[in-house]
């Protein structure tokens, strides 16, 4: 619904009316929908043969769900301990000072804080700097002999590196300057990272880590050109199983070892992100690759520098350096009351959320309704819980309300041209009519403002489960962020309605919600929810209410990037209910 220029999301009262209004209910632990559209008499009477292409839509919809249920009921159980009883046992080197080939600053650092935080985990640290050829095949040596079978081997590689013809060197501070012709001798002078990796493999540990934050400049290069031989980046390593490799920068790249020349971090762009990443509590194996994935790609963004950390996993299984022991804390707000605007069931809303939190034995729940959901208050209820979490904790964010959009600012750098914004209380929709200055700056929270509320969380790696009940959800957020879960309630060109759920108002993407913490959404019974197993239980309810006319949206994308990280760890009577559901919590279609 277009209102003067700005289209406002949420539909209700007699604007959702004029629309038509669905109806469902939940018959005992389902949301099993009824649905009773009603056109107001002046609209034109729609055929009543079928859609042969929305129909098939919807199927391929309907059946691409399916598959993911069957994948999510038969996933193992979160395992808390994962691969590897033995000892943790790591090898830590820092390379800098390199005699003939370019210097570099931040090695050696980042060696020592990545040993600092390996001991805080348990690790029995064996640390390393500037080694010449013969002291680093010395080290490594020793490293393997002290590994048995079951434990758990890292080693943490910093300094230069690169690769010729699908091999990875690691060069030692005695690496000579090589000619164009001499790639045979960069064999005989450097590390082979590929037999690291066999020889990790020959000791039986349980589980394997290697990082390798290298390549940072072309060592060979020479006023300031490149070297002949033209070596960059590292290539790609198959581990073998139950070994997981991660790079600093992706096939090709280079990754940074400082932003610029007035970069006062003591460690490289890499490490400076994997570090806290490595020792937020709860975080699977997997998933510290995909933030680190993430954050040092929007890092080395800001200086218009491409680095993409890789990572090659053949864990079977989770594995995590702390278990998940998240405290939870919840904001929820519900706008209905606004100037020239009224909606039914946000508050509503806001209220099932919190409850639902609530009964995750969250530490602290606040529920924003109408009037009191202003910004400054807003902000300082964010802020008061941002400072209150600590690493691996979670805040769940809920809006219901009127949602829009309106063209965003000349020099801006959103690619639809269209700022997306939340109206808060006291804000007039229907009177803006198109002027963004018309709107008060106290009565939005625009996606721009959201964007600093997930960098400060990312920032501190707490992580943030963010729902936005309104029209136009999928636009609040202007990048991904590994850290946060975001569901947006529909796509940036659609409209939601307001529906009947047991005789009260509602968005049906904030029951779903609800419902789906509340244990409806733990598929395969385990007391945990993950990520897929939350985005796939929304999408099919909202399905199942309103066919394609909302479509849920999901950071990271639902059946792409989204993964099985425990968002929430049920409160027992929960999971006895997602228990007894088991197989019986979809609603007939």
């Amino acid at each position: 619904m277009g209102v003067s220029g700005i289209d406002s999301g949420r539909v209700g009262g007699a604007a959702a009316a004029a629309l038509g209004l669905r109806l469902f209910a939940i018959f005992a632990t389902v949301l099993a929908v009824l649905l009773a559209v009603s056109a107001p008499a002046h609209a034109a009477v729609k055929s009543l043969e079928p859609d042969p292409e929305a129909q098939k839509v919807l199927s391929e919809r309907w059946k691409s769900l399916d598959e993911l249920r069957s994948q999510l009921e038969a996933l193992p159980a979160v395992q808390t301990a994962g691969a590897g009883t033995g000892k943790r046992r790591a090898l830590v080197i820092g390379n800098d000072a390199y005699e003939a080939l370019v210097p570099l600053q931040k090695a050696v650092a980042d060696a020592g804080s990545v040993a600092s935080t390996l001991s805080d985990l348990g690790f029995e640290v064996t640390s390393a700097e500037n080694l010449a050829r013969d002291p680093f095949d010395e080290t490594l040596e020793a490293f393997y002999q002290s590994l048995e079978e079951h434990d758990v081997a890292l080693i943490f590689y910093s300094g230069h590196g690169l690769a010729m013809e699908g091999s990875n060197y690691l060069l030692p501070v005695d690496m000579p300057m090589l000619e164009p012709d001499e790639g045979r001798k960069l064999r005989r002078e450097a590390v082979d990272a590929g037999e690291i990796l066999a020889r990790l493999s020959e000791r039986g540990v349980g589980l394997a880590l290697v990082v390798l934050d290298a390549c940072r400049d072309d060592p060979f290069a020479r006023d300031g050109t490149k070297g002949g031989m033209s070596l960059k980046g590292l290539a790609r390593m198959q581990p073998q199983k139950g070994m997981f490799v991660l790079y600093s920068a992706g096939v090709g790249q280079k990754a940074l070892d400082r932003l610029g020349p007035d970069d006062g971090e003591p460690n490289s762009v890499f490490t400076r992100k994997f570090m806290p990443i490595l020792a937020t509590p709860g975080l699977p194996l997997v998933d510290i690759a995909k933030r680190t994935q993430v954050e040092v790609q929007a890092l080395a963004r800001k200086v218009h520098h491409t680095q993409e950390p890789a990572y090659y996993d053949q864990v079977v299984g989770q594995y995590y350096f702390q278990p998940p022991k998240p405290r939870l804390f919840g904001i929820a707000i519900g706008i209905d009351d606004y100037i020239g605007y009224k909606l039914a069931g946000a508050v509503n809303d806001a209220d099932v959320v919190a409850d639902a939190v609530r009964a995750l034995g969250a530490e602290k729940v606040v529920a924003l309704r109408n009037a009191d959901a202003r910004l400054q208050f807003i902000d300082y209820v964010w802020a008061d819980m941002l400072a209150d979490a600590r690493p691996g904790d979670t805040i769940v964010l809920t809006y219901s309300g009127v949602s829009g959009q309106r063209p965003a600012p000349a020099g801006s750098d959103e690619e639809d041209g269209k700022d997306e914004f939340l109206v808060l209380s006291g804000g007039n929709v229907l009177d803006a009519k198109g002027d963004p200055a018309s709107v008060a700056p106290d009565a939005v929270l625009s996606d721009d403002d959201l964007t600093r509320w997930m960098e400060a969380a990312a920032e501190k790696n707490v992580n943030v489960v963010l729902l936005v009940d309104g029209c136009h959800g999928a636009g609040l957020l202007d990048r991904p962020f590994a850290n946060v879960s975001f569901l947006g309630a529909s796509a940036e060109d659609e409209l939601v309605l307001e529906y009947t759920v047991e005789g009260r108002k509602h968005g049906l993407a904030s029951v779903a919600f609800a419902y789906g913490i509340g244990g409806y959404a733990d598929y395969n019974s385990d007391g945990y929810l993950t990520q897929r197993e939350l985005f796939a239980y929304v999408a099919r309810q909202v399905l199942n209410a309103a066919g394609l006319e909302q479509t849920p949206q999901f950071l990271p994308a639902l059946g792409i990037d989204a993964g099985d990280m425990p968002l929430f760890r049920l409160a027992a009577p929960a999971a006895a209910k997602a228990e007894a559901a088991s197989g019986t919590t979809e609603p007939t279609r």
